[in-house]
């Protein structure tokens, strides 16, 4: 009878010597449907060196469940396989669950299995080897040098990525992105360092591996190209979203965000969404369309996604609600959305959702329009019915757009009620723009006196009609002669004259649901500026105005890390803005103060990280990050300690004995 099968047979693990070098493997079975034979392989899970497990890339981006379900000899120091879970987290959310994951250890996992079926693990290496139950590997043996940096005494720059990663626990990026991969935090550690790497250094992913020599990361080891490549291949869309909805779910309610997109340029064609479009860069180039939306409340991204570069902006709007509402998140924030966006369809789809929303408005709209010529002027042609804001100098006013029926995309219909416009005036360019009208118009009464007089008759009268903007041309016939064209003969559009003079130096805006005046709304439009800003430091300070992608997932991945470095770098520049615009120039000003900082480690584990000065010290209050006190000028030390404590003023009682 043969014996019974293991169960655990592909999670224990075995070592394979392969010459001079050493690996943690496994056996796996693998089946071939058609010639109905079982064969087994083998899989590498990471090296080997003086009985210390170093994961490989793979290993490292496993899920922690199945991370934890193998099975290692005792005589392996699992230290940095320990460093890459958090059990607790996994434990908290298996709370519910019948059955508890592994541990991790060979001793407390083989419990249950008779001790019989716990050595029958052979090594493929060599027939009559069982590494696996070895009390001591064989130390003739060495191994490859692995990627690891603790090998030897590190004298690393640590102050600019130190002074980002603190930022990024300060808003709860970490916290969120642990949870977001269940607890891994290798992979939560590789993100957050490719994140901030091509701000601090400006280069590409291939100098990462080479740029960890010299500064300090969240990794202490190597993370060398075929890795990233595996890195930003795992990070799935499930992943994305559960970011999207940690991050969203930190904005307070109603909190106000601007939702817009720019183009990334690509020189190949390997993938979907490269298309010839409308390249914000000026480039000749197909692109992408990358739409984010930012937060002015916390002054962070917190939604992503990638269009074909020939789809306009206000078809992309839909599917952003559409992700927002799956995660039914949609009604915590108010939209603030430039004149790209508008449409009848998004208004119709912002209202069917109740979303209040702020979005700036062509003139030409047919709301918009509407109201603007019920709008009188006195005699010097100033509005009657518009208050002036002397801080904007514009004329002002807010009127409510009356009731029509809309529809959806899908052709449902919506009832249009309880929008508002915001109406704006700048005397000024309302003069010139008059003027201009005026001379156009004349321009073109001139030719078509001209072509009367010398009795031109065109032989298409029709594009000879869409040369002239504002007037109506048609032929003069004679009835005598049976209708003969002998001229032509012109009438001016006035209903389109009237309409074009009413929209002259006016801009707008069309609003749902939001109790603001018509010098707020302006003033809640204007902050949306800061977004615009992150287009300039995602493309020129990040590096990432171009695709480097030759497949779908990596691009997923790379855009996924790109957000993530993101949001910390925009949390660094309002703090800039706010607190030390007038002492650096820029943010990259900031860290250049910051980037002398070091970080030294020894080999018998022990660190040190060098002492601040004043200077990084002020930066550091002003990002709102605790500096350790050990590190701390002692200057400064005494006098944050005295604050905190202070003294009793006076002298001290004395006890007299009466």
């Amino acid at each position: 009878m043969g014996r019974n099968k293991d169960p655990l047979t592909q999670y224990r693990v075995f070592i394979q010597k392969d010459k001079k070098y050493q690996y943690a493997s496994v056996t796996i079975p693998i089946s071939n449907p058609q010639e109905g034979k079982k064969r087994t392989t083998t899989k590498h899970l990471g090296k080997i060196e003086n009985n210390v497990f170093y994961p490989n890339a793979e290993f490292r981006l496993l899920d922690v469940k199945e991370r934890l379900k193998y099975i290692f000899p005792q005589n392996i120091d699992l230290s940095l396989f320990d460093q890459m879970n958090d059990i607790s987290f996994i434990h908290s959310n298996n709370s519910n669950e019948d059955s508890t994951p592994p541990t991790g250890t060979d001793e407390e996992r083989n419990a249950e299995v008779p001790q019989s079926e716990q050595t029958t693990v052979k090594d493929p290496s060599g027939p009559n080897e069982d590494p696996a139950v070895d009390s001591e590997l064989d130390p003739v043996i060495s191994s490859k040098p692995s990627d690891s940096i603790l090998d030897q005494t590190n004298n690393r720059l640590y102050g600019s990525f130190w002074l980002l990663e603190q930022i990024g626990r300060n808003c709860g990026l970490y916290e969120d992105l642990l949870a977001t991969f269940k607890g891994n935090v290798a992979k939560t550690h590789e993100v957050i360092s490719l994140s901030l790497f091509p701000y601090l250094s400006n280069r590409n992913y291939n100098r990462f591996a080479k740029w960890q020599n010299t500064h300090k990361t969240l990794l202490d080891y190597q993370l060398r190209a075929p890795a990233i490549t595996l890195l930003t291949q795992s990070i799935t869309n499930d992943e994305r979203m559960t970011l999207i909805k940690k991050r969203i779910l930190r904005q307070p309610e109603g909190a106000y965000v601007d939702c817009d997109s720019t183009s990334r340029s690509a020189w190949g064609k390997c993938l979907a969404d490269i298309r010839w479009g409308n390249n914000k860069d000026n480039e000749k180039l197909q692109n992408t369309a990358e739409v984010i939306v930012y937060s002015m409340e916390t002054h962070e991204p917190f939604y992503y996604r990638s269009f074909p570069g020939n789809l306009p902006d206000m078809s992309t709007i839909r599917t952003v609600l559409s992700d927002l509402k799956s995660l039914n998140v949609q009604s915590k924030v108010v939209f603030i959305l430039d004149r790209g966006y508008i449409s009848d369809e998004n208004l119709a789809a912002f209202i069917a959702t109740d979303l209040p929303f702020l979005m700036c408005a062509k003139v030409r709209n047919k709301p918009i329009a509407a109201l603007l010529l019920s709008i009188e002027y006195d005699e010097c042609g100033l509005p009657k019915n518009m208050q002036y804001d002397p801080q904007n100098r514009l004329y002002c006013c807010q009127l409510d757009i009356p009731k029509y029926d809309g529809k959806l995309s899908d052709g449902t219909s919506v009832e249009m009620s309880g929008m508002k416009a915001n109406l704006f005036l700048h005397p000024g360019n309302r003069m010139n723009e008059l003027a201009t009208l005026s001379i156009h118009i004349e321009e073109e009464r001139a030719l078509l006196e001209k072509a009367v007089k010398d009795n031109l008759i065109p032989k298409d009268i029709k594009k000879y009609n869409a040369t002239f903007t504002y007037f109506k041309v048609a032929y003069k016939t004679d009835e005598r002669e049976n209708d003969k064209p002998i001229g032509i003969e012109y009438t001016e559009c006035t209903d389109k004259v009237r309409k074009e003079k009413s929209q002259c130096g006016f801009f707008g805006s069309v609003m749902y649901k939001l109790d603001l005046t018509a010098e707020e709304a302006l003033k809640a439009y204007k902050s949306r500026d800061e977004h615009e800003k992150s287009w300039d430091q995602m493309k020129n300070q990040m590096g990432f105005y171009v695709q480097r992608n030759s497949t779908e997932d990596g691009k997923d991945g790379r855009s996924f890390i790109m957000f993530v470095g993101l949001i910390m770098i925009s949390k660094l520049r309002n703090y800039w803005k706010s607190s030390m615009y007038d002492v650096y120039e820029s943010t990259l000003d900031m860290l250049d103060e910051m980037e002398p900082i070091r970080f030294s480690e020894y080999t018998d584990g022990s660190s040190h990280m060098t002492t601040f000065t004043g200077k990084q010290v002020q930066i550091c209050d002003a990002c709102h990050v605790d500096v350790p006190k050990e590190v701390m000028p002692r200057t400064i030390r005494e006098a944050k300690e005295r604050k905190e404590n202070p003294k009793k003023r006076g002298r001290k009682k004395i006890n007299t004995i009466q």
